[in-house]
């Protein structure tokens, strides 16, 4: 994963980095970090980033949609996955 896709995310669901950092696991600073590609996530974050960078191409362009998704985000992967398990 790339800046782009991290800063892609943020745009497109209107993430603050302290949002991305809460739905990654990590602290904002991390994040901050990860934009100036300082330390690139991996593992189980580059993971999460990945399927969060996948949903977003596919929301683009339903504002609807993205607003949701931004919040669930936003409260936690927890609450992202249980939406995903149950509406789709």
């Amino acid at each position: 994963m790339t800046r782009e896709h991290l800063r892609f995310v943020c745009e497109v669901f209107n993430l603050s980095a302290k949002d991305l950092a809460k739905a990654m696991n990590v602290a904002p600073n991390t994040v901050h970090r990860r934009e100036k590609r300082e330390n690139l996530p991996t593992g189980l974050q580059e993971e999460v980033l990945r399927a969060l960078h996948n949903i977003a191409l596919k929301v683009d362009d339903d504002a609807r949609e993205r607003a949701i998704l931004g919040g669930l985000i936003a409260l936690g992967v927890g609450a992202l996955i249980f939406y995903l398990l149950t509406n789709k």
